[in-house]
């Protein structure tokens, strides 16, 4: 019997969403705007699903949904878990027989242990450590904010690129080669320029210094160099302290941008000495999974056709 399902993955930034059949066909896929309840009125969280659906949903017969479960950044809470809960309802056009709401580090997790249980750290622009048990059990370390946490994150990286730069140009430090890419990046003529840029940018702004911080690591830069390696650092720290919570090395996802940076990759692998998860489907694909493993019996072939049209 054809079912069909509802996966999605939100953000502060995006909200990804898949329509799919359980015979392993994707009947549509959409990307709208965050649906993060943190930086918006739960009126706005709703409006927003409701435009992703009307495109989701264009052109689809489907008016009754197996199960849907949607992976929500800000979805910590009970109480916000129910509010996204009736948001998704509200929004969508098809009723839904089965519905689970839970954050979206549970996505990253899944897309690369596909719907089982493991630990993944996520080095975006934020960072957290996220582990789930084989009886249901899970926890979090991190992911306190820009403010109080987030160290090894893509933030914490452009923050303290910024503080060298701005030490150089006082004279408390020596010279750095990053001092010549954050004005190009920024657009600036002087370094002080950059001070009411920054105070206002985004925090995935900031973040976006990272592959220019690694470049210059590359080019042989000492100062970007101690800024990888102690973000390296702060991430293996992140990872021990996640695995003391399990009895039995778990499957360990690491997914991210930061982890595209090769040097805090080897730096991570070489001083850990184990094998980690880099997964090669987007964080919607988790959520995929875990339609497939909680209403749906293990199938791995669905489960590679799927993938292959993500």
């Amino acid at each position: 019997m054809k079912k069909i399902y509802l996966a999605i993955d939100g953000g502060g930034t995006k909200t990804d969403a898949v329509l799919f059949s359980n015979s392993g066909k994707i009947l549509s896929r959409a990307i709208g705007a965050g649906t993060n309840p943190n930086g918006m009125a739960f009126d706005q969280v709703t409006d927003h699903f409701r435009k992703l659906f009307l495109i989701l949903f264009d052109g689809q017969r489907v008016t009754r949904l197996q199960g849907c479960f949607a992976g929500l950044s800000g979805a910590d809470h009970p109480v916000l878990t129910q509010r996204l809960t009736r948001s998704i309802q509200a929004a969508c056009p098809a009723d839904i027989a089965h519905l689970q709401v839970g954050n979206d580090a549970m996505n990253a997790l899944w897309s690369g242990t596909d719907g089982k249980p493991g630990m993944v750290v996520i080095a975006g622009t934020g960072s957290i450590a996220y582990g789930l048990h084989e009886d249901g059990r899970s926890f979090r370390i991190g992911g306190w904010g820009f403010l109080f946490g987030d160290e090894g994150s893509g933030y914490d990286i452009g923050r303290e690129t910024i503080r060298q730069v701005l030490m150089e140009y006082d004279g408390r430090r020596p010279a750095t080669a990053l001092t010549g890419q954050v004005k190009d990046y920024f657009q600036v003529t002087a370094i002080p320029d950059i001070i009411p840029i920054v105070y206002q940018a985004r925090k995935d702004k900031i973040a976006g210094l990272v592959p220019l911080v690694a470049e210059s690591a590359e080019l042989g830069d000492s100062c970007a160099r101690k800024i990888l390696d102690k973000a390296a650092n702060q991430l293996i720290q992140l990872i021990g302290n996640g695995l003391e919570h399990f009895d039995t090395p778990p499957q360990v996802v690491l997914t991210g941008g930061v982890w595209k940076c090769i040097l805090i990759r080897q730096r991570v692998l070489q001083q850990m000495n184990r094998s980690f998860v880099f997964p090669a489907c987007p964080p919607v694909w988790g959520s995929m999974a875990r339609c497939l493993n909680e209403w749906e019996q293990s199938n791995d072939q669905i489960s590679e056709l799927l993938k292959k049209q993500l």
